[in-house]
């Protein structure tokens, strides 16, 4: 076959018998003549638990014309479990050959699994029977439901290759479309995805036709993987690179390369100065570290650290990095500009037929026009922007209205939500931990006669619900941003936060004034029951101990402690004990743990989940910062919200009635509501009674920038400059070093090699990393973060 085979969901749906595998892969152009059943024991796998799991083994097809053998298996298990999957992966990394597996237990859901093995350190594909890593790549599929995604990767399992080991790579690549933060696009944080998902295509620059750039670059493609020059008109020395960005409208213009970029990108009509660089490395190149095994001129190099001393330089505010297949933005305006960026897999997204579909997505983002500059209208003020400044703008200015709103809701609804959950729970309990028997007795009776319980009952309240809502901004945060393995559907997914939220979400349903009354149908039958508590508990368990069968490592930071030494008398080890003895009903965590997992989508007028991949550490910081000048309340008479000169106070109904004080509302006209709570309600309010955050904890980010450029860069400098001529010392003995080895090298005599003359400069690296600093306040590490 030379074209990738359409794959529909009535193709996935014949999955469903061994017979139903085989056909599907000789569809795909795969050799299965030589079906052959084989043992357990013949793979290896003589006894354990793995022995006792597989059911049936059955090669399905071979491939032996490449360096290393392609095979494809079919096998049967009682339970796929990420455990018997690492397990094959283990076995199977010192045979020969390279494997696709298909894994599956009832034919419903299938696991296609592709075995990456590499040497530590080395991101290479084909390798020999020695290396010691192996890392399962896992598509699982639904038979019933394929998605989208699930069924353009399967689209490229299409065997189009001209042996195995090019087949390979290709179902390699195809793998990395199913791991992108969205389906067209992988946007590492840099832009926000709710802006380019449902904004972007509102705007002009979408109607625009692509077509012929994508044919273009679809006849480039053959020469990007190859990267050869090609002579042009019998004198021009062109590179598939600069042909790329050729076609994408910029003049490109080599640089030294090093400290520099590789090129300087101009717009045809300005030369003056550069609209963007770019780093340009060998096709399919490793783009976070070294790669010796496909780049053979800068082996050592770390793109994704190299771009952030090119951009600050200031040459240009955006940089390009690419191996030809890959393509990244990195800006110049990130805090985080290693990590942040946005991605396109420039192979796979010209494998799609319609070019209005992902290649939209790479044409908008990497053509020259991208880059120049114009008048646009931001947050209703008129500003000279080009179009990646202006989708950068509109994202940060999305996060911070949308870390606005969630502020604003986790005070006036998540926060007393959970409190007054754990509140409805202990009423029914026999003690509250950390109290003692006198005290306990007291708070019963409290509670009992819905009377306000005393200051340290509530203060356990607040400090476990405190935790509980900042265990739950992490997660939320952490999958978002893959840093949890949520994508796993066969482990950790199934235990995560993102998995919980859309069980939940599920039953609320998608327009906002129904979702009370929808929550409260499904939890009244059982209004005690804790399920989703427990479930929660069970997640805290995993993030703070790790899991083997989960891919998740011990974290042990303290936030998710859950089972505390007894010897531990502190305020983190009672709060865990209150966490573990103490529950919230599923009605209340339903709701509070909705409101903090969707917002209301502007345009479509219904609840979406929130993108919190779009909010900084920082926003997240403020939000439990600004909590830590409150306490609990309950109601015990009906109070009022009332505007007091900046800020808001909850007083007695009566006395806002008799002062002739304006109570505050929700919503406009007829449908306006009183702010008020009657009695039982729980609310926050601090010792001024403010129910509104002041904020006073948190320091603006550019304030935070100044003090630290003004109090550690000075030091920082001071070092800097002792130390650079000790550096400048180290690096001519060990160029020198080189040219001696190389030219005894040559001469066939043995020489100290250059790591030797290094190694007597290793104290260098302590001295440089010799610096302490101290915030005593730390916080959320606000200004910490900025020292780093």
């Amino acid at each position: 076959m030379t074209d990738d085979r359409n794959i529909s969901v009535a193709d996935i749906q014949t999955l469903a018998t061994r017979d139903g595998v085989a056909a599907f892969f000789a569809a795909l152009g795969y050799q299965t003549d030589g079906r052959q059943t084989q043992s357990a024991s013949a793979m290896g796998i003589n006894s354990g638990p793995l022995a006792h799991q597989i059911k049936h083994i059955e090669r399905i097809a071979v491939h032996d014309d490449g360096a290393e053998p392609l095979d494809t298996y079919l096998i049967e298990l009682s339970s796929v479990t990420i455990a018997a999957t690492q397990g094959l992966a283990r076995t199977l990394r010192n045979r020969d050959g390279n494997y696709l597996l298909v894994l599956t237990d009832d034919y419903v859901r299938l696991d296609f699994v592709l075995l990456q093995r590499s040497l530590p350190g080395t991101p290479t594909t084909h390798m020999s029977a020695r290396q010691v890593l192996v890392r399962p790549r896992i598509l699982t599929v639904n038979r019933r439901n394929p998605s989208p995604v699930q069924l353009r990767v399967l689209r490229r399992f299409t065997y189009t290759e001209p042996d195995a080991d090019a087949q390979y790579d290709k179902l390699l690549s195809a793998y990395a479309v199913a791991e992108w933060s969205e389906p067209f696009f992988n946007n590492r944080a840099l832009f926000s995805d709710y802006y380019l998902n449902e904004r972007l295509p509102e705007l002009a620059e979408w109607k625009e036709r692509p077509e012929e750039a994508y044919h273009s670059l679809r006849e480039l493609l053959p020469r990007l993987s190859r990267q050869t020059d090609t002579v042009e008109d019998g004198a021009t020395l062109q590179s598939p690179i600069e042909s790329a960005l050729d076609t994408l409208g910029f003049n490109p213009v080599r640089a030294g390369g090093g400290d520099e970029p590789d090129y300087r990108l101009y717009a045809p009509d300005s030369p003056e100065r550069p609209v963007a660089v770019c780093l340009a490395y060998a096709w399919n190149r490793y783009l976070d570290g070294r790669d010796e095994a496909r780049d053979a001129q800068t082996p050592d190099e770390n793109p994704g650290a190299r771009v952030v001393t090119v951009l600050e330089s200031g040459e240009a505010p955006w940089a390009i990095v690419t191996n030809g297949k890959m393509w990244r933005l990195y800006s110049a305006r990130t805090h985080s500009r290693s990590t942040n960026y946005y991605e396109i897999d420039l192979d796979e997204t010209l494998a799609m037929a319609d070019p209005n579909e992902a290649f939209r997505y790479f044409w908008l983002f990497f053509r020259q026009s991208a880059f120049f500059t114009r008048e646009v209208q931001v947050d209703d003020q008129s500003r000279e922007l080009n179009f990646l400044d202006r989708l950068l703008a509109e994202s940060e200015s999305y996060a911070k209205a949308l870390g606005e709103r969630l502020k604003e809701r986790v005070f006036e609804q998540v926060f007393p939500q959970f409190a007054a959950g754990f509140i409805e729970h202990l009423k029914g309990q026999d003690g509250v931990a950390g109290l003692r028997q006198d005290s306990l007795l007291v708070v019963s009776e409290q509670l009992a006669l819905n009377r306000e319980p005393d200051e340290e009952f509530r203060r356990q309240v607040f400090n476990g619900t405190l935790t509980l809502l900042y265990r739950l901004l992490f997660l939320l945060y952490a999958e978002s941003r893959d840093l949890l393995p949520v994508k796993e559907a066969r482990g950790y997914w199934e235990r995560s936060l993102t998995k919980l939220k859309a069980d939940i979400a599920e039953k609320a349903g998608p327009i906002g004034d129904d979702v009370p009354d929808r929550l409260h149908g499904t939890y009244r039958a059982s209004a005690d029951a804790t399920e989703l508590y427990d479930r929660l508990l069970a997640l805290f368990s995993v993030i703070d101990r790790g899991n083997r069968d989960l891919n998740v490592p011990v974290y042990n930071g303290g936030l998710f402690t859950t089972n505390p030494n007894l010897a531990d008398n502190t305020q983190e080890a009672e709060t865990a004990r209150f966490l573990t003895s103490h529950k919230i009903p599923d009605r209340y965590l339903a709701r509070g743990l909705d409101l903090l997992a969707r917002d209301l989508d502007d345009k479509r007028q219904d609840l979406v989940f929130i993108d919190y991949k779009s909010l900084g550490v920082r926003q997240l910081g403020s939000i439990y910062e600004g909590l830590l000048e409150f306490k609990v309340r309950i109601a015990q008479e009906k109070m009022a919200v009332v505007k007091v000169k900046r800020s808001e106070e909850v007083i007695p109904y009566q006395e806002a009635s008799n002062s002739k004080k304006k109570v505050l509302t929700l919503g406009r006209g007829r449908n306006a509501l009183e702010r008020v709570y009657e009695p039982g309600d729980v609310y926050l309010e601090n010792d001024r009674r403010e129910r509104k955050a002041s904020g006073s904890y948190y320091t603006p980010d550019h304030i935070v920038k100044y003090i630290v450029e003004n109090t550690v860069g000075p030091v920082l400098a001071e070092k800097f400059d002792q130390l650079r001529p000790k550096f400048r010392e180290a690096q001519q003995a060990y160029r020198k070093a080189e040219e001696r080895a190389e030219g005894f090298r040559k001469q066939r005599i043995e020489a100290e090699e250059p790591a030797n003359v290094a190694n007597t400069y290793a104290g260098l690296v302590d001295d440089l990393f010799d610096l302490k600093v101290l915030d005593p306040a730390m916080g959320s590490g606000h200004f910490l973060v900025e020292v780093v």
